[in-house]
Order: C-alpha cells, then sequence, then structure tokens
C-alpha cells in the first residue's frame, strides 16, 4: 500500500511537473509572440517617418532642379518611399480609415510628382502654381512625418496613436488644398510603372557584386575568428555564430558585449557592434576623428576622409569616403562609431567600401567648373566646391563639381556632372550641434 502511495505521488508530481513546464514554455512564447509583434510595430513606424522624411526632402531638392533628367529621377524616388510608407502603414494597428489625410497624402504624391516628371519631359517649365504645390506637399510631408515621430503607440493601445496623428495632421494641413492638388492627376497616371527602370530597387542593384570580395581567396572559419578577435579589440573570447549569405558572405562572432562579421571571400572587416553604458562624454570631436582614422589605417584602410558626422547618445558616428587623389568618392562608404567617453571604437559598417572600391581612371572634365557655377540656380549662393565621385540610381558611378550652397532657409549640397553640366544629385545639408547630415 506504501509502495502505491508513493508511485502515485511519483506521478502526481511528475504530471504537476509538466502541467508547470508546459505553462512556462507557452508564458514564454506568448511573451516572445508579443515582443516580435511590439518589435514589428516599431519598425514599420520608423519606415513610416523615415519614408516620410525622405519625400519631404525630395520634394524640396525638386523645387532647384532644372532639367527633366534629374527632376525624373526624384519624382521616381519619391513614388519609391510612398509605396514604403503605404506597406509600413498597412502593418501597423487601429483603424487605418480614420488617416484620411495621410492616406490622401500618401496615394497621390508619388503619381503628382510623375505627373510634373512627364510635362518637363514633355519640353514644358514647371509654372508657379506647380513649384508652389510642391512646397505645400514638401510642408504637408513634414506634419505628417513629426506627427508620427511624435505619436505615442502601444502593443495594449493600437487605436490611439492614429486619432492623435490625424487630429494633429488635420489642424495643421490646408486639406481641402491638398485634395484640390492631388485628386485632379488621380487618373492621369495610368502607365507609371514605365518611368521605374532606373530605380534603387532594380535587381541589378540589389544583387551587384561587391569588387573587394569578388575572387578574393576564401579563408577559414578559424582565421577569421582571429581577425575578428583583433579588430574588436575586445579581451574576452569570440564564439562562432554561424555562416551569414547575402550579398556579402560572413562568418558572424559575438560575446557578451560584441557582434562581428568578416567576410568569407578575403577576411574583410564587414560590420561590427558594441554594446555598454557609454559615460559622460569628455573626449574633442577632432580626437575622436583621428582615433577612427587611425582605426581604418591599421585595418588596411587608406586614404579615407571624414565627409560628415553624428553625436548621439555618447556615440559620434563619421562617414568617411575614399579619397582618389582630388576626387571624393562618396561610393566607397565606411563607418566607424567612436565612444565619446573612453575613444573606444564601437560600431563599423564597410558594405559601400566592399561593394565598389576599385581602381578607377577618370576623363578630364568637359566643363570647367565656372560653367558648372553657371547652371545653379539663382536662389542658392554657392560656399565651397570641389570634385566628388557620387553613385547613381542605376548602380552606377559618376563624376561631379559637388557645390556646398545657401538658399534663404537651408543649405544644399548640389552635384553638377563634369561631362554633361547635368545635375546628378542635390542633397539637403542638416547641420547642428550634433554634427552634419545629410538628407
Amino acid at each position: 500500500m506504501k509502495r502505491a502511495n508513493i508511485r502515485v505521488a511519483s506521478y502526481f508530481l511528475a504530471a504537476l511537473l509538466v502541467a508547470v513546464g508546459f505553462y512556462y514554455r507557452q508564458v514564454k512564447i506568448t511573451e516572445k509572440y508579443k515582443e516580435n509583434i511590439e518589435t514589428s510595430y516599431t519598425k514599420a513606424m520608423y519606415n513610416l517617418s523615415e519614408s516620410l522624411s525622405n519625400i519631404s526632402s525630395d520634394l524640396k531638392k525638386t523645387i532647384l532642379i532644372k532639367t527633366p533628367k534629374t527632376f525624373s529621377s526624384y519624382a521616381t524616388k519619391i513614388y519609391c518611399e510612398a509605396e514604403i510608407a503605404k506597406e509600413a502603414l498597412s502593418k501597423l494597428p487601429g483603424d487605418h480609415n480614420e488617416l484620411k489625410t495621410v492616406n490622401l497624402f500618401l496615394s497621390q504624391v508619388g503619381n503628382f510628382t510623375l505627373s510634373l516628371s512627364k510635362d518637363l519631359i514633355s519640353g514644358n517649365e514647371l509654372n508657379e502654381e506647380q513649384t508652389e504645390n510642391l512646397k505645400m506637399l514638401s510642408r504637408t510631408a513634414d506634419i505628417v512625418s513629426n506627427a508620427i515621430e511624435d505619436a505615442k503607440i502601444t502593443h495594449n493601445n493600437p487605436d490611439y496613436w492614429g486619432k492623435e496623428i490625424e487630429s494633429i495632421v488635420s489642424k495643421k494641413v490646408d486639406t481641402a488644398s491638398l485634395a484640390s492638388s492631388l485628386t485632379e492627376i488621380e487618373e492621369k497616371l495610368t502607365d507609371y510603372p514605365t518611368l521605374i527602370y532606373d530605380g534603387p530597387y532594380s535587381d541589378h542593384i540589389l544583387t551587384k557584386k561587391p569588387t573587394m570580395t569578388t575572387n578574393k581567396p576564401e579563408i577559414e572559419k578559424n582565421n577569421a575568428g582571429r581577425i575578428a578577435q583583433k579588430i574588436s579589440g575586445t579581451n574576452n573570447l569570440l564564439t562562432y555564430d554561424e555562416t551569414t549569405y547575402g550579398k556579402i558572405e560572413c562568418y558572424r562572432f559575438s560575446n557578451e558585449s560584441v557582434t562581428i562579421s568578416i567576410s568569407k571571400d578575403g577576411g574583410y572587416p564587414v560590420f561590427m557592434i558594441k554594446s555598454r553604458n557609454i559615460g559622460n562624454s569628455n573626449i574633442k570631436t577632432d580626437d575622436l576623428k583621428n582615433k577612427a582614422e587611425k582605426f581604418l589605417e591599421d585595418n588596411g584602410f587608406q586614404n579615407m576622409t571624414v565627409t560628415y558626422f553624428e553625436s548621439r547618445d555618447g556615440l559620434t558616428t563619421f562617414n568617411f569616403a575614399y579619397l582618389d587623389g582630388q576626387t571624393v568618392c562618396y561610393t566607397d562608404l565606411i563607418k566607424v562609431g567612436v565612444a565619446e567617453d573612453t575613444g573606444e571604437i564601437m560600431s563599423i559598417e564597410t558594405v559601400g567600401y566592399l561593394t565598389n572600391h576599385t581602381i578607377r581612371a577618370f576623363d578630364s572634365p568637359k566643363y570647367t567648373l565656372d560653367m558648372a557655377r553657371e547652371v545653379i540656380s539663382e536662389e542658392l549662393t554657392p560656399k565651397s566646391e570641389k570634385i566628388a565621385l557620387i553613385p547613381t540610381s542605376g548602380g552606377g558611378e559618376v563624376r561631379c563639381y559637388e557645390f556646398e550652397c545657401e538658399s534663404e532657409d537651408n543649405q544644399f549640397l548640389i552635384y553638377i556632372n563634369t561631362q554633361t553640366l547635368e545635375f546628378e544629385d542635390v542633397f539637403i545639408l542638416l547641420v547642428g550641434e550634433n554634427g552634419t547630415l545629410v538628407k
């Protein structure tokens, strides 16, 4: 009898342990699902805000552009960004029908700019009304972007953010003017996809072979681990995580504070990020820049020059471009993050450099710097100039005169083709106490 009781108790205890284990597992699964949902919402909010910000910037640039080819390029970008924003909006919770102004704007801003592009290609010029509409759309994008940036979205309160955004936007946007400017061209462009022939989402760009790793010898995992240990500077041992496959195949290593990827072909550092609490900033920006430059030189990246930097949360991130003689090659880009408390290298990203860097032979400019200066809008005042190599939307490269200019409200970088005097690109300079960025 005693044995039977013990056996029953053992079965009961085992069942209880199984039940507890099952419950604990279900709780962990539920928490994981919740975490994934919240991460998805956060990513969608970021993509929506980022696309709206890009639309606003590109609309500002179209006002300054005189040539049909370049305007068409920006119109295509605006259309693509609007599509990205609409996709992001569809992934957020709540009733999206409430966001009438946002949906109206996203549905038609791409079509509107493509319509203007067709007019320019046909030989017409933008009139005053069309220019004012572009300015109005840019202001609308700013308002919507800022409203979304400030909105609070939580998994437990999915409707709050949408109502708040529509309330903010509808008070600040002249919706009647917006509708009248956009609705009239709603059915004008039934064939607009034919214009998207050279955009940043084309397969030939996404699958472009990296020049630095192509045909380089494949290194073994252990050798990659030694490279990762040296570059990361960590005293704790890195362990192999996995081999990642993509444009650049990599061995990935990590420990409790570092994640780093080394290219399988050639053994180049591709990506690194460290995590720790960064203390008070006590190192000057120039000294941080020197540490970043030395890090690149010590690891085989020569002739790199700082183009822009940003300081945030104790970390200064420098954008480096390869300097080929007097030509700044913005195609060959490396980003390095330096901790402002100790000068420790906290992050590195070399994908742009590994994808594009090669030995180049440049043709002599067909047009002079003075000739290029003449085609700049009279609304802009040039402040400095240099020669730069920039990427094209089709995945190629073009050599330009770069002009840093000022208008009444903004600062711009204007790129004029040295061989054709065409406007190749325009960026808005964002200068602040934390650094200089471009959009």
